[in-house]
């Protein structure tokens, strides 16, 4: 249901203290009925008056508008994943955190409507609160019934599914929030490992080139000492060859020297022949200790670029432990709070369906559709035959609570009116009522361009009985100012009025009734102004007419 409705701005009214004297009474006879004339006396008095503003108007009766406001869509589901209880990988340095996803269903509403089978209600019918404004059709009452019912067995089904998956990755979420936990804590120790049997692997290479360099360094000083004695072996055997060919002549005569010659020549050469063969021994060990110090060398060239490529590794690896170790706590709660948040949302939907079920069978009464306020109709939107759903129009009435009368004020006027003041309201209709109201709205300014006058249009709310008001019923609204003045002043109801002349009605001396011209000013619409014709405490009466049949 929305209202026509606009925001109020409160203010009060109070009516002058009239002193009632004495009543009268005259027949008076009008085609074919009786009107009785009374009379009360009421006395002028003299104070403090509120000036008042006022001008005529015309009487506004807003209307309220009821619409099915009913939800009865049908819920339309999707997979919101092609597995259950899926998990994903957000990898970084050769492990990653699990992105734990429900396999349940999104619900997204399908618009439906129910049929109208008949009419009950016109325009300018009053209607009272719980009348029937239609009546629908019975199938299509029961199809949207059965879509409900469905939803709700949907939505039930979906949520039992949800909470079996979340019992499974609420543990393996706190499996994997552990190892995060776990790997943070040995990171360390497993980072020092790795570079300590990289740098065992370095200083193992080194070591080899090392003892390869030494023992080719070695082999250098023997091979010098050895060409030391070479040259001294050489030096023995040139000298022992000279002895033996000095004496080869003797050497019948004297045979055991040179055979002793024969002998020292021989044993020379055979130091010099070993010491060769040392030497070559030497030479080929030294050559082939030079191609295993290449391949130490690169070896150990091979284990420090290792040492230096994996040390990276490793201290991303170790970055990477370090990091989930310090965010598996939050991460575990990001985990459990979006399980708990789709459970949720899944029971949400299951609530929802819940409740436009129980709201339906409330809200639709033996396919009927049932008046909400009581009022006056004046739009029918539907006929038979037509489409119900969400948010139709389904009939509009009077709002008797919002009757309002706007007039139009200069800027001036404006400026003086008192808009929490009183507001008092009188009809053509009923002269001998007054009515209160308060100012409401006030309109954007509108300029008359032939005059120069900037005015203001001001909205008045009639409150209290406006049970006898109608659309379009004339009266005048008297908006009091902030000013008050001390004049002589009597009721308005004592005033009477023909073209531009004013006068009230008083007893002469011998009790007859005489018209008495006076000079008014301005009004608080209950008491005006009088500045020529009465006094203080003089008496006026009052007139009232009952028609009679």
């Amino acid at each position: 249901m929305e209202k026509n409705k606009k925001i109020w701005i409160g203010a009060g009214c109070s009516i002058a203290i009239l002193g009632i004297a004495a009543t009268t009474g005259v027949l008076i006879w009008k085609n074919g009925q009786t009107s009785e004339v009374t009379y009360r006396e009421t006395t002028v008095e003299y104070g403090n008056l509120t000036v008042g503003i006022t001008e005529d108007s015309t009487v506004n009766i807003g209307t309220v508008s009821q619409t099915f406001d009913l939800d009865i869509s049908a819920l339309v589901s999707s997979d919101s994943s092609s597995s259950s209880g899926t998990s994903q990988n957000d990898s970084m340095g050769g492990m990653g955190m699990q992105m734990f996803s429900f396999g349940g269903d999104t619900y997204t509403s399908q618009s439906q409507e129910m049929v109208i089978d008949s009419v009950h209600i016109t325009v300018g019918q009053e209607i009272q609160a719980g009348d029937v404004l239609y009546t629908l059709t019975e199938d299509s009452v029961e199809e949207i019934r059965t879509q409900l019912e469905e939803d709700v067995e949907d939505t039930l089904a979906d949520y039992q599914a949800l909470t079996v998956e979340q019992q499974q990755s609420y543990l393996t979420a706190k499996q994997g929030y552990d190892t995060y936990v776990t790997n943070g804590s040995l990171a360390e120790l497993t980072y020092n490992k790795e570079l300590q049997d990289l740098q065992d692997k370095v200083d193992e290479a080194a070591d080899t080139l090392e003892e390869k360099q030494n023992q080719v360094n070695e082999n250098l000083e023997k091979l010098v000492e050895l060409q030391e004695e070479l040259t001294s072996a050489k030096k023995d055997l040139k000298d022992a060859e000279a002895a033996v060919s000095e004496n080869h002549d003797n050497r019948y005569n004297d045979p055991y020297y040179y055979t002793v010659y024969l002998n020292t020549r021989d044993m020379a050469q055979t130091i010099v022949d070993e010491i060769e063969e040392d030497i070559e021994s030497l030479t080929d060990e030294n050559e082939t200790l030079l191609t295993e110090i290449g391949e130490a060398t690169r070896s150990w060239n091979e284990a420090c670029r290792n040492l230096e490529s994996e040390k990276l590794t490793a201290q991303q690896t170790l970055e990477t432990d370090q990091y989930y170790a310090s965010v598996s706590s939050e991460w575990y709660s990001i985990q459990t709070t979006s399980l708990d948040n789709e459970k949720q949302s899944a029971y949400a939907s299951y609530e929802s369906a819940v409740k436009k079920l129980d709201e339906f069978n409330s809200y639709i009464v033996g396919n009927d559709v049932i008046a909400e306020y009581s009022g006056v109709v004046t739009e029918v939107p539907l006929e038979e035959g037509d489409g119900v759903t969400r948010n139709t129009s389904l009939v509009t009435l009077y709002d008797a609570s919002d009757v309002t009368m706007e007039i139009t004020v200069s800027e001036d006027d404006y400026k003086a009116i008192d808009q929490d003041g009183e507001v008092n309201i009188t009809y053509t209709a009923y002269p001998d009522v007054v009515y209160n109201g308060v100012i409401s709205e006030v309109s954007d300014v509108a300029y008359d361009s032939s005059s120069g006058e900037v005015y203001y249009t001001i909205t008045v709310t009639v409150q209290g009985d406006v049970s006898g008001l109608y659309e379009g019923m004339t009266g005048d609204v008297t908006c009091v100012t902030k000013e008050t003045k001390e004049v002589t002043y009597v009721s308005n109801r004592a005033i009477f009025r023909d073209g531009t002349r004013s006068y009230v009605k008083v007893r002469d001396e011998n009790g007859n009734i005489v018209e008495k011209d006076v000079t008014t000013g301005f009004s608080d619409g209950v008491n005006v102004e009088i500045t020529e014709g009465l006094s203080q405490g003089d008496t006026v009466l009052i007139e009232s007419k009952v028609s009679e049949s």
